[in-house]
C-alpha cells in the first residue's frame, strides 16, 4: 500500500510485487485503509521496542523475526517447534524444545 509517491516503484519491480495506492478515501476498501498501515506500523514499532534500536543492516532478520512471531501466534510450544523446524531445516538443527528457549526465539 503506498500514498501514491514514485519513490518504491524500481523496488517494487524488482521484488515483483504488487501495489495498492491509497490516495484518498474512495480507493479504501475494508482491509486496504491507511488504519490498518498506520496500525500495523504501530504493531512493528512495539515489537522493535524492546531491541532499543534496530541495526539497518539486520532489518530483514528482524523483519523475519517478526513474521514467525505473527504466524505462530497461538500455537503451543511444540507446534511452534515444528514450525521453527521447518522454516529452518537446512540451516539450522534444533532439536529440542530447550535449544528454542535458550534463543529465545519467542519471547
Amino acid at each position: 500500500m503506498l500514498d501514491g509517491s514514485n519513490s518504491y516503484n524500481e523496488l517494487l519491480e524488482n521484488k515483483n510485487c504488487t501495489k495498492k495506492v491509497l490516495i484518498s478515501h474512495e480507493s479504501y476498501d475494508k482491509f486496504n485503509h491507511l488504519n490498518t498501515v498506520n496500525s500495523f506500523h504501530k504493531l512493528i514499532e512495539e515489537r522493535l521496542q524492546k531491541y532499543k534500536g534496530v541495526a539497518s543492516k539486520y532489518i530483514n532478520r528482524y523483519n523475519a523475526l517478526f513474521v514467525m512471531q505473527r504466524e505462530t501466534q497461538g500455537m503451543d510450544n511444540t507446534e511452534k517447534l515444528q514450525y521453527v523446524l521447518l522454516r529452518l531445516k537446512n540451516i539450522y538443527k534444533i532439536t529440542r524444545l530447550k535449544d528454542l528457549k535458550n534463543e529465545w526465539l519467542f519471547a
